[in-house]
């Protein structure tokens, strides 16, 4: 059964009502290990730098950026636990770290490596714009750059947003393999997904003017929507016992009249 975009956030609030305790604590729990770790790499730096300097600081943060990834990966299985009936746990996060580590850090390069190479024409159209300065050629190749770049990257994040999915419920499955079975799980669905992700804009917005205090309640709504579509997608979400909006609107209505 494929349903609508609202039906599964629907869904999706319903799994969380009463439960947001854990999942927020997981949020939490990954977004504060990785500050954590930035922040010695950031007071060492100074106010000028050398090359040495800036070489550690970069190699630092991408090592932080995939630490935060698997951290992440985590936090989806605590969802997927939760939303399965079995017991989830804030120690859950970790989880990625201690079972096929090397699985979730492979899959993890190989995504923000995917994400690189569909920034290409974006980096191409700045460096060529900064290296002959302003004219109406790279204005204009800034702009075809900036514009197939943001085109390739929504390509990369809607067509495998979804592979850590697939590596936490698939322990067997090689990474390759999880690359390309999360690119046939996306054929006919991207367009859903972009719905939900652009429908979680105006949260976006509301974290940010809370001061981030807003994300504690709306990174596990959204993380737990983008578990009710894969479930959706696998056709599980149909066996999980969840409410159904629409036959409860049609008993409260057939009730009245």
């Amino acid at each position: 059964m494929s349903r609508s975009s609202s039906e599964l956030k629907r869904i999706s609030r319903d799994i969380l009502n009463n439960r947001y305790s854990v999942p927020m604590a997981a949020f939490l729990t990954a977004s504060l290990i990785p500050t954590l770790i930035e922040i010695p790499f950031s007071m060492t730096l100074g106010d000028y730098p050398g090359t040495p300097q800036l070489i550690i600081s970069t190699i630092a943060d991408i090592l932080i950026l995939l630490i935060a990834q698997m951290l992440d990966t985590g936090v989806m299985l605590v969802h997927m636990n939760m939303t399965r009936g079995q017991t989830y746990r804030i120690r859950d996060v970790f989880t990625p770290f201690r079972n096929g580590a090397e699985r979730f850090f492979l899959a993890a390069v190989l995504f923000d490596v995917f994400l690189v190479i569909a920034g290409i024409p974006a980096i191409a159209g700045v460096l060529y714009f900064y290296k002959t300065g302003v004219s109406g050629l790279s204005g204009a190749l800034l702009a075809a750059g900036s514009i197939l770049g943001l085109i390739f990257t929504f390509y990369v994040l809607l067509t495998y947003r979804m592979v850590f999915f697939f590596l936490l419920d698939h322990p067997h499955l090689s990474v390759r393999d999880a690359f390309r079975t999360c690119r046939k799980f996306m054929r006919g669905r991207r367009r859903k997904l972009l719905y939900i992700l652009f429908s979680f804009l105006g949260w976006g917005a509301l974290a940010i003017c809370s001061f981030g205090i807003a994300a504690l309640w709306i990174s596990p709504y959204m993380t737990q929507t983008l578990l009710t579509f894969y479930l959706d997608g696998t056709g599980e979400l149909d066996q999980i016992p969840v409410r159904d909006y629409d036959q409860e609107a049609r008993r409260f209505t057939g009730s009245i009249f």
